[in-house]
């Protein structure tokens, strides 16, 4: 017996792959995590969104289960302490079904929302909220009213009613999609494959594709001076209902058509520092023809989002509509560009853009077939209209689109609390704004924040990978319980 069952171990690791330190899983959260309400010890699962593959062998399939817990907390609480929360989450298993999960060691190295960053520890931190433009007018404006000695009413007006501070809690609502690395090697059997997996292209479709793929075009344009801008990295077949509703499924969002009154909610998200998740995007032009349809998905940052422009084309592909689509994902805002005040700064590496849509919407169920296209005519370095670098190896991403009847979606819907009672919010906000008024509101430190945006806007930034984690810093050089706080609202 003892020899039988050391022969089963050895079969059992010789037919086992080793998944490789570094290797990026994308998940989303199945329930909401957050500063204010989550614990230490909290329960944390997420689901993988896109295969775990190792030399083209899937390891773990879509849906497997990830689990870890709240490892740290940082909570706002009234201010008093902290002016910004920190949350840091380890996983600790993973598994293809409930009941097959292994152990593993991996960290969080991006979130995929707006106002949080992680740094390389692993640790999700806010960005300070009294930080925004809206609040440092605010402290223009009550400086100005200030010189007029009776005037003091209106002090208190403006800093209790204008100078508004949003959330400084981290919340992160179920389907938040985070990206965790592995820090030790992961040895799995390669999974079984999934009956609802997109199918790659026979050689009989390639053959039937290739003289419509090479008559597309691989650039939109701007509709004014008609340059060169976006790169046109995916094609869909299917109709519009279909592609409707694999981007609802997957969580996305129609873009609004530019008119005022949606600009002025632009404008008022980006001065407050907050999300606006169907805000409309920049016109370009395929072929001298706007885009047919506008996607999106937004965080909680107007800065930050994924997007994509759609032109239908005029030839069918086998009785079915075919689309191109333009996708890029804007990390920033950027100044005095061509052509505009303000716009959107894009991630230099396009195809993960690209390949996020296409991991999207496979996990939907809504896609029957996925596959990619070389195209050796495309450039693999271009710039966009704006002047952003852009990256590539050329291929064009193709899925086709089924009637998405009972796509897989995501609860949007939790009960674990954000913030205080109203009464506690007014407080903090009170306190968050004294402190800053104490630490920042001087000739100092204005005369060097203006200087440090000054510089910001006239000197090009270095492209950075908006899915890289931040330098360590002193906080994240401590203990990890160190950052568990309970100076709440409660």
């Amino acid at each position: 017996m003892p020899l039988l069952l050391s022969l089963l171990i050895a079969m059992q690791s010789m037919s086992s792959v080793e998944v490789p330190r570094g290797t990026l899983l994308r998940v989303r959260l199945e329930k909401a995590v957050g500063s204010f309400a989550s614990l230490p010890g909290s329960p944390v699962q997420a689901v993988l969104i896109a295969p775990v593959k190792v030399d083209g062998v899937v390891m773990f399939p879509v849906g497997s289960i990830v689990k870890g817990e709240i490892a740290a907390v940082q909570r706002v609480g009234l201010g008093i302490v902290h002016e910004t929360a920190a949350l840091k989450i380890r996983f600790t298993s993973i598994a293809a079904s409930q009941d097959s999960f292994q152990a593993l060691s991996a960290r969080i190295t991006a979130v995929d929302t707006g106002r949080e960053e992680v740094l390389s520890s692993g640790l999700i931190r806010e960005v300070r909220r009294t930080a925004s433009l809206g609040n440092r007018a605010a402290h223009l404006i009550r400086s100005l009213v200030l010189l007029d000695v009776h005037a003091q009413i209106a002090t208190w007006a403006v800093k209790s009613l204008i100078m508004q501070v949003s959330e400084p809690e981290i919340y992160l609502p179920p389907g938040t999609e985070l990206t965790v690395a592995l820090d030790q090697a992961l040895h799995a059997q390669a999974a079984a494959s999934s009956d609802d997996s997109p199918q790659p292209l026979t050689d009989f479709e390639r053959d039937s594709m290739a003289p419509m793929i090479a008559d597309l075009p691989t650039r939109t344009e701007t509709p004014v001076k008609d340059r060169p801008s976006d790169l046109v990295n995916l094609m869909f077949v299917g109709s519009h209902d279909e592609i409707a509703a694999a981007f609802r499924a997957a969580g996305w969002t129609e873009a609004r058509r530019s008119t005022f009154r949606t600009n002025v909610s632009g404008a008022f998200a980006f001065v407050a520092g907050h999300g606006d998740m169907d805000a409309p995007m920049s016109q370009l032009v395929v072929n001298e023809a706007p885009s047919d349809m506008a996607w999106q998905k937004g965080s909680n940052d107007l800065a930050k989002r994924h997007h994509i422009r759609l032109w239908k084309q005029e030839a069918t592909w086998e009785g079915q509509e075919v689309w191109i689509g333009a996708a890029t994902r804007d990390i920033d805002y950027a100044y005095f560009r061509p052509g505009h005040l303000i716009s959107h700064k894009v991630a230099r590496l396009v195809d993960n853009e690209r390949d996020k849509i296409m991991d999207d919407l496979a996990y939907t169920s809504c896609a029957d077939s996925a596959d990619w296209w070389d195209r050796p005519n495309v450039p693999h370095f271009v710039r966009n209209a704006t002047g952003d670098a852009m990256e590539t190896d050329g291929r064009l991403g193709f899925v086709r689109l089924n009637s998405c009847g009972d796509p897989r979606q995501f609860s949007t819907t939790d009960t674990l609390p954000v913030h205080g009672k109203m009464w506690q919010l007014m407080l903090r906000r009170q306190i968050l704004n004294a402190r800053s008024d104490l630490l920042r509101h001087n000739l100092y430190w204005r005369g060097f924040e203006g200087l440090r945006y000054l510089v910001d806007v006239v000197r090009h930034k270095p492209d950075v990978d908006p899915d890289a984690p931040l330098p360590d810093s002193y906080a994240t050089r401590a203990p990890v319980a160190t950052l568990n706080s309970y100076v709440s609202l409660r």
